[in-house]
């Protein structure tokens, strides 16, 4: 029995492929937000994808993230997808009829200190002060779930599956072995999120070092929507958080940054399948304790916890970039794959349809890799926001 949901998976709400089909013309692998933001610009493009994911869509890190989207907090390479991906939203949300997505203040919350919040009354608990009026917020399952079935509408289909390998001819992938059947197929998008380390064993002259974060988040469900609505971004505590409060117009408020987290490398990233990702139930508890130190609003409401593995390549810089003649890759966004996903998908279809892409994608190249630097976590520009890892 499927439990219901604001917002479906989109195996419900989908035309499944019946059975493995011989061929097609753009095989997306991975059923995130990058592969599902992938098909829906390819099939507004003519193109005819098909996306297989072993589970069903959004069911791992974009059915679980927090949706936080920031215009102004990049730097460097990730300048443009911050204020390409943010102004992105603006369109998908009229073009989808996103009901999730709304612009919305974020205040910085300290440890302690007397609250003053005037505008914002329910952060009672702790000090805070305006920190960034240019974010907003999208329920990332409801984003991805929508493009995806927008792209069923334009010719695009959905094959639950698992994919174990590849054909190539030279620099060419002429099939993708699905459930043991050769799918024939033009071009090839890997687009699995901390699991695209799997491509290193189907391209063998690809390197892909990453390290999984998997963190534990918190809903609460609540009666009524939290009013004035602000992101809050706290700062570390005695409880070992760096919480994010995101308070969401369907009545839940989502909290991350529980610390504690799981630093996974690529073999056990490949080891797990998304089902096995789980909450630290340790982590729960601090976070609990860490939030009503900043605010009451969540009242005795007990949260649902959840997990989900953040991807994080070496540099914090994701992956984009054609790796073979006819193979895209897209993955590694680190903590931002909701904003920088759908700008993603849509560099993805540029370059499926042989195009130069109209984002700088040069510092995103996926052989690029040199020494290890120390900034995953989230950043306000050059400036550390929140947890780091």
């Amino acid at each position: 029995e499927v439990e219901p949901s604001l917002y479906p998976s989109c195996v419900l709400g989908c035309k499944m492929a019946a059975g493995v089909p011989a061929s097609a013309d753009v095989i997306i692998v991975g059923g995130g937000i990058v592969g599902c933001a992938s098909a829906y610009f390819l099939s507004k493009r003519g193109y005819k994808p098909l996306l297989v994911e072993r589970c069903e869509v959004a069911c791992a890190a974009s059915g679980k993230a927090g949706g936080f989207l920031a215009r102004e907090w990049g730097s460097g390479d990730t300048e443009v997808l911050h204020q390409k991906g943010f102004d992105l939203y603006e369109q998908l949300a009229k073009e989808l009829g996103l009901e999730s997505f709304r612009r919305l203040p974020t205040l910085g919350v300290r440890d302690g200190g007397r609250a003053a919040q005037k505008e914002f009354s329910w952060v009672d608990n702790a000090a805070s002060s305006l920190m960034d009026e240019v974010t907003a917020q999208v329920n990332p399952k409801e984003v991805t779930t929508r493009m995806m079935e927008a792209a069923v509408a334009h010719g695009a289909s959905l094959l639950i599956g698992n994919v174990d390998g590849i054909r190539r001819e030279g620099d060419r992938v002429t099939a993708v072995v699905v459930d043991g059947a050769e799918v024939a197929c033009d071009s090839v998008v890997f687009a699995m999120g901390p699991w695209s380390v799997l491509v290193e064993r189907w391209l063998p002259e690809v390197r892909i070092p990453m390290t999984g974060v998997l963190s534990t988040s918190l809903v609460f469900e609540m009666p009524a929507p939290v009013s004035p609505p602000c992101v809050l971004f706290c700062d570390e505590d005695r409880y070992g958080c760096h919480l994010e409060v995101n308070p969401r117009l369907d009545s839940t408020v989502y909290v991350c940054g529980l610390g504690g987290s799981d630093y996974l490398d690529n073999a056990q990233i490949a080891a797990l399948s998304p089902d096995e990702v789980k909450p630290n139930p340790k982590r729960v508890e601090a976070a609990w304790e860490a939030l009503r130190s900043k605010t009451s609003v969540t009242g005795d409401v007990q949260p649902q916890a959840n997990a989900c593995i953040r991807p994080c390549p070496d540099d914090a810089k994701p992956l984009i970039g054609k790796v073979l003649d006819n193979v895209v890759l897209a993955c590694g966004h680190n903590c931002w794959g909701i904003l920088w996903g759908p700008l993603t998908g849509q560099i993805v279809a540029e370059l499926v349809a042989g195009e130069e892409s109209l984002v700088p994608i040069k510092g995103f190249r996926p052989d690029r890799f040199s020494e290890r630097l120390s900034k995953r976590g989230r950043h306000n520009k050059d400036e550390p926001v929140g947890e780091q890892w």
